[in-house]
């Protein structure tokens, strides 16, 4: 296990996330809402590991689990205000058209 825990931490600890807030806006309203719900999987999947790490009592790597984990939560805020916003955008566009039409 601890071998495990080597290879995850050179693999996953050591990168940041690239995202930026504006290709997080580039996206559309169906790949907003894969990466919302993705994103709330893997919340709660590292909410799951902290909980076992608990009882093995690994506080350093569960820190580091904490840090990935606030990341993901500043993205799932982005994700979230650039999908309302998309929302927003095009049921104003659709009450522009039918006054438009009207």
């Amino acid at each position: 296990m601890a071998k495990n825990l080597d290879v995850c931490e050179k693999d996953c600890f050591d990168s940041s996330l690239t995202l930026s807030q504006e290709t997080i806006n580039g996206l559309d309203i169906f790949q907003l809402s894969e990466m919302i719900m993705s994103l709330e999987y893997a919340i709660h999947y590292a909410k799951e590991c902290l909980f076992a790490l608990s009882f093995v009592g690994i506080e350093e790597t569960s820190g580091k689990i904490k840090a990935v984990m606030n990341e993901l939560e500043d993205y799932l805020v982005f994700a979230k205000s650039a999908h309302k916003s998309k929302i927003n955008g095009e049921n104003g566009m659709e009450n522009f058209m039918k006054d438009v039409n009207a």
